[in-house]
């Protein structure tokens, strides 16, 4: 069919043109409202300023395709290959995108209100001061694309891949990123205020001078990332993962840093006022110059915690057993005991699949494997735990075979080696002193975790009006006056 023949037939009432070919046609201006364009092939196709409005155009092929300034509202391209064409300016609003390629795209100032661009291929592709409101991208792949000056509010990202994007600039204002990967995303100067970042991975991200305020970041991923300066006033913060993090002179106001791990991070000059820290790890953080003033723990049961792992102990091995009754213990691990003779590998852990399996958060999901080695031995095995892993009351540091009696801590679980039986150790609550309960590293349950780690930190110059210490270890220390806690 040529050009020609398409629009005689366009102009005599014929709208279903399935599968055609007009690879390179010159098509600008054109009025195609309405039409029924589905597997059609327009690869290099001259669409400018053309009007394919409430078009079907599934699967149809545009590859290279020129449309700027064209209007594809409520058109469906779903399934449709839109590589490197060019959308600059174009409007797509409410447009049906799901699974398309649009991979090294130009969408430029586009207009994608309400958009439908789940599971889309967005790679590479430039989406600079495109405006996005409430488009719906879900586990889109925006690998490496532009969004910069973007405008997405409201917009629905939850498990979109996000990672080396560039944000700069751009405003995700009450935006749905729960799960969406942001590994090594740049944005700098970014709105996210309201977001709901929850699970989200933020590992080396750049959020300096982003505003974060009343961000939902609860159990987040946010190892190295840059936030200095950034606005986190009354943001959820529980059970993120925030070591080695530089968050110099960012706002932290009123947070809710419920059993976060801020190990090893830049807290200089930051300010915390007001801020919720119960269960926070800040061991050897930089806290220089910070504003703790008025900022308190509570003592709540966190549920909005799920299935995270909280820090609280240094890289000292445990002084006692967690002085909780037999009861308590025995109800969070599963099994209470297990042969390892004839079990291969043996992993213990909070994962649903582990042969021993935690509830609890100072457990890791894969925590330690247990083997047979081939002269008959049980080798034990640290999987990169967060909390570690203690034979004997020593830390293991790789791997180590166990002798039989040994006894191994997991958080605050022991268990004792019998010959091919592991068992739970259980200590009751009448057995246990007082200054056991002082030197426990942290209890089972999410409600007890009512202590902060500051080991090795550094708070000189630090304002702590109305911090009580008493619960804090605070052993290695730098304080406020510069002396150094034993």
């Amino acid at each position: 069919m040529t050009v020609q023949e398409l629009l005689e037939g366009y102009a005599g009432g014929k709208r279903d043109f399935t599968s055609i070919t007009l690879r390179g046609a010159v098509l600008s201006g054109v009025n195609l409202n309405g039409a029924i364009l589905t597997g059609a092939d327009l690869t290099g196709a001259d669409l400018r300023s053309a009007d394919l409005s409430s078009a079907e155009m599934k699967g149809a092929n545009l590859t290279g395709a020129d449309l700027y300034d064209a209007d594809l509202y409520d058109t469906r391209l779903s399934g449709a290959n839109l590589t490197s064409a060019n959308l600059t300016g174009a409007n797509l609003s409410s447009a049906h995108f799901q699974k398309a390629i649009l991979n090294r795209a130009d969408l430029r100032d586009a207009k994608l209100f309400g958009a439908y661009l789940s599971y889309a291929d967005l790679s590479y592709a430039n989406l600079s001061r495109a405006d996005l409101f409430r488009a719906y991208l879900f586990r889109a792949d925006l690998y490496s694309a532009d969004l910069s000056r973007a405008h997405l509010i409201g917009a629905d990202l939850s498990r979109a891949h996000l990672s080396h994007c560039n944000l700069s600039g751009c405003c995700l204002k009450d935006a749905k990123l729960e799960m969406a990967s942001l590994v090594s995303a740049d944005l700098k100067g970014a709105d996210l205020s309201g977001a709901k970042l929850a699970e989200a991975r933020l590992y080396d991200a750049d959020l300096t001078s982003a505003n974060l305020e009343k961000a939902d970041l609860r159990n987040a991923q946010l190892f190295a990332a840059k936030l200095i300066e950034a606005n986190l006033g009354f943001a959820c913060l529980r059970g993120a993962k925030l070591s080695e993090a530089n968050l110099r002179r960012a706002n932290l106001e009123g947070t809710d840093l419920y059993g976060t791990n801020m190990s090893r991070a830049n807290l200089s000059f930051t300010n915390l006022s007001d801020a919720y820290f119960s269960g926070v790890n800040w061991s050897e953080a930089n806290l220089s110059h910070a504003n703790l003033s008025g900022a308190r723990a509570i003592e709540e049961n966190p549920s909005t915690i799920d299935q995270s792992e909280t820090t609280l102990s240094s890289m000292l091995p445990p002084k006692a057993l967690v002085p909780s009754p037999s009861g308590k213990l025995a109800s969070l691990v599963t099994p209470n005991s297990i042969s390892l003779k004839n079990k291969g590998a043996v992993v213990l852990g909070r994962h649903p699949s582990a042969n021993i399996r935690f509830n609890s958060q100072m457990v890791s999901r894969r925590h330690a494997t247990i083997e047979t080695d081939p002269q008959g031995r049980y080798v034990l095995q640290d999987q990169n735990s967060t909390n570690g892993v203690f034979v004997n009351r020593l830390r293991v540091k790789g791997e180590v075979v166990l002798a039989d009696g040994a006894t191994i801590q997991i958080g605050p679980f022991t268990f004792l080696l019998k010959g091919d039986e592991l068992q739970l150790v259980l200590k009751s609550a009448e057995n246990t002193t007082s200054a056991e309960v002082s030197e426990t590293v942290a209890e089972a349950m999410p409600a007890d975790l009512l202590v902060a780690n500051l080991s090795g930190a550094n708070l000189y110059g630090a304002n702590l009006k109305g911090i009580s210490l008493a619960k804090i270890n605070c052993s290695g220390a730098i304080m406020p006056d510069g002396t150094v806690k034993p």
